[in-house]
């Protein structure tokens, strides 16, 4: 699988649960009225768009690192053929 791939793969893996929490966290406040308190729902609404991109951002960032430090072990760990002998 390239970087790609596992890019979009992540999307849509957390795509779906997102939206719920979007919805779940801004639209039923907002059809309950509590858009009417302005700042305060304004500073929510800023908090709950933005940390979750991030913290999924700092997970597929941690993911890579995992990733690309076992790749390198799994090449500098591997052993040598032993030679051989020519009959």
């Amino acid at each position: 699988m390239n970087g790609e791939s596992v890019r979009r793969s992540g999307v849509r893996r957390f795509a779906v649960p997102l939206a719920w929490y979007y919805a779940i966290t801004l639209a039923v406040p907002i059809l309950n009225g509590a858009a009417q308190a302005r700042a305060p729902f304004v500073e929510h609404a800023m908090v709950v768009l933005v940390l979750p991109p991030m913290l999924i951002a700092v997970v597929f960032a941690m993911n890579a690192a995992v990733r690309a430090a076992r790749s390198r072990v799994a090449v500098y760990s591997t052993p040598a053929r032993p030679a051989q002998r020519a009959m």
